[in-house]
């Protein structure tokens, strides 16, 4: 037996039934559900992707369930198995398009309620030192901590604070950071 010419893992792990194999598209809408619209895409001589043809073709994301409504961009590119006559792909949505779900933030004022306070977004200078950004307005994020502990006012003012972004059930993004209460006592 003599060894094949090239080596295709995708093509072997895909396990192909048909001579249309696998292909490189771009999503160009959803249909419903976990299915989208895709088009064909080549490299170009600059290593960038472009349209192949105008031969539009329906995908199926399996890594979405099929009775949830698309959540996939339009210009997504995967790359699509061809699976007994079925074009699919396995694309998970990516994160959201704010900024990391992490970002540092200084602790600038205490706002009413428990364990809440103003925050100023910071970004890191080349020195290693942080200052506020040019967001207008300050945000207001919760201390978890707090949420347990019930103290108020327990994280000085100016403190640097790691702030997670959640989403709550209404869709509505909320700040919140993880701060022992208390902390600044121990000295």
């Amino acid at each position: 037996m003599t060894a094949p010419k090239f080596h295709d893992s995708l093509y072997r792990l895909a396990q192909i039934g048909t001579s249309l194999g696998v292909q490189l598209v771009r999503l160009t809408a959803c249909h419903g559900d976990n299915q989208y619209a895709a088009l064909p895409v080549e490299f170009d001589s600059a290593g960038l992707t472009q349209v192949a043809e105008n031969a539009p073709l329906t995908v199926l994301n399996l890594a979405e369930p099929a009775d949830a409504a698309g959540t996939l961009p339009a210009d997504t590119e995967a790359v699509a198995i061809d699976v007994e006559g079925k074009w699919v792909i396995f694309v998970r949505q990516a994160p959201s398009s704010n900024p990391s779900s992490t970002r540092l933030a200084r602790v600038s004022g205490v706002q009413s309620g428990v364990g809440r306070y103003y925050i100023r977004w910071q970004e890191c200078l080349a020195n290693g030192q942080f200052q506020d950004t040019s967001d207008p307005d300050p945000a207001v994020a919760t201390n978890l901590a707090e949420l347990s502990f019930g103290s108020v006012a327990a994280v000085d003012l100016n403190t640097i604070v790691p702030i997670l972004t959640v989403v709550d059930v209404t869709g509505v993004a909320r700040y919140v950071f993880d701060h022992p209460a208390y902390a600044k006592y121990l000295d």
